[in-house]
């Protein structure tokens, strides 16, 4: 709660940013959660609200349209790695500012990252409110959970064919860290997993990630198995691939909250 404080109390030159190209769905999330939309005048065509909005697209979060946000003569252009690192050289040459923000690893870096946008766009007031809401709610859930039983092991599963599994130093395991649960996939280093692997570890609980489609799939294989303890214990549960994988904060404490019911779920 300290350091979450002192999230709160970063100060910092705010920017006056009129005209904004985001190249990250999370990002134009971040933005609109800030009130500023108004600002944004491009994004990728992933950006399902910029979209319905009539905003110009630019393209995808890869693969951008150097041209055409040129064209549009942004004041600033907000983005995040999996953009080519080459079309991004190229707007800082043609004089265009660029930041890149990078994927965030915590909670925390989720809150200090939109602090940092809504600096850079000069809703920095809007964005400390923002978190302090989140931070309440977060910390609350967090509490409860800590009355739950511990070590509850949590298969988090974000991908099928291969079947690929929430690891380690990323957000989506603070959902299950700070729900005071155990990853199974604690102390792997790559996040594919073979079905047989996952029933040796034996879960108590299993979350699938809905894939557009694939995670209901999934979790009527999960439940077939009648040894599984996650099947006898009927903890076998879907959540939206865009709460749960998108990194704002406005998501991750929805999906961390409807972690916590799946856990205390009897």
């Amino acid at each position: 709660m300290v350091f979450f404080l002192f999230l709160l109390s970063i100060v910092g030159f705010a920017q006056n940013a009129e005209k904004i190209i985001s190249l990250a769905p999370s990002i134009t999330e971040n933005i609109y959660l800030l009130g500023a939309q108004d600002k944004l005048i491009g994004s990728t065509s992933y950006c399902t609200q910029a979209v319905a909005d009539g905003k110009e697209t630019v393209g995808t979060s890869i693969d951008v349209n150097v041209e055409k946000i040129f064209a549009l003569q942004p004041d600033l252009v907000l983005t995040m790695e999996l953009t080519k690192m080459q079309d991004l050289e190229t707007l800082k040459k043609l004089g265009l500012k660029v930041v890149v923000i990078p994927t965030p690893k915590t909670f925390v870096e989720i809150c200090e990252q939109t602090i940092q946008i809504g600096k850079l766009i000069g809703n920095e007031a809007s964005a400390k409110k923002l978190i302090g809401q989140i931070i309440k709610k977060v910390e609350e859930i967090k509490y409860k959970s800590a009355q739950l039983p511990g070590n509850q092991k949590v298969f988090f599963q974000i991908g099928a064919s291969p079947i690929f599994t929430v690891l380690q130093n990323t957000f989506m395991d603070d959902f299950i860290l700070l729900n005071n649960a155990e990853n199974i996939a604690n102390g792997m280093t790559r996040g594919t997993m073979t079905r047989e692997s996952v029933l040796v570890k034996n879960p108590d609980v299993i979350i699938v990630a809905t894939m557009g489609g694939f995670g209901l799939e999934e979790q009527k294989i999960w439940r077939s198995y009648s040894g599984l303890a996650a099947a006898k214990n009927n903890k076998i549960f879907l959540i939206e691939s865009e709460i749960a994988c998108s990194p704002t904060p406005d998501n991750f404490a929805k999906a961390f909250v409807s972690v916590y019911q799946f856990l205390s779920h009897k």
